[in-house]
C-alpha cells in the first residue's frame, strides 16, 4: 500500500483557511482573522479577532458583526493585514 505524500505546508494552508476567515474592519482599516466558529454562531454579535484572542485582551479590537466586510479571499490587499493577526500565518509568509 503506497502512502500519499502531500506538499509541505499544503495541509496547514487548508487547515488555516478552514479555521479562520479574513474580514476587513473599517473602524481600524485593517484585515483581521476571525475564527469561523465565532462567525457561524448566530447568537454572537461581538467578534474577537485573532490579535485580541491570542494575547492580552484588547477590547478596542472587538468588532460588531455589522462592522465587518464580506469574507476576503487570497487576492485581498495584504498591506492592510493586521500584523499580530497574521504573525506566523502560512498565508502571510507565502505572500512575502
Amino acid at each position: 500500500m503506497a502512502a500519499k505524500i502531500s506538499e509541505p505546508g499544503a495541509s496547514a494552508d487548508v487547515g488555516e483557511a478552514q479555521q479562520y476567515a479574513v474580514h476587513f474592519w473599517a473602524k481600524d482599516t485593517r484585515n483581521h482573522r476571525y475564527l469561523r466558529a465565532q462567525l457561524q454562531d448566530p447568537d454572537r454579535d461581538v467578534l474577537v479577532p485573532e490579535c485580541a484572542a491570542s494575547g492580552p485582551v484588547i477590547p478596542t479590537r472587538w468588532a460588531f458583526r455589522s462592522e465587518l466586510s464580506q469574507e476576503l479571499g487570497e487576492n485581498r490587499d495584504r498591506g492592510r493585514d493586521c500584523r499580530p493577526c497574521f504573525r506566523g500565518s502560512r498565508s502571510s509568509q507565502a505572500a512575502r
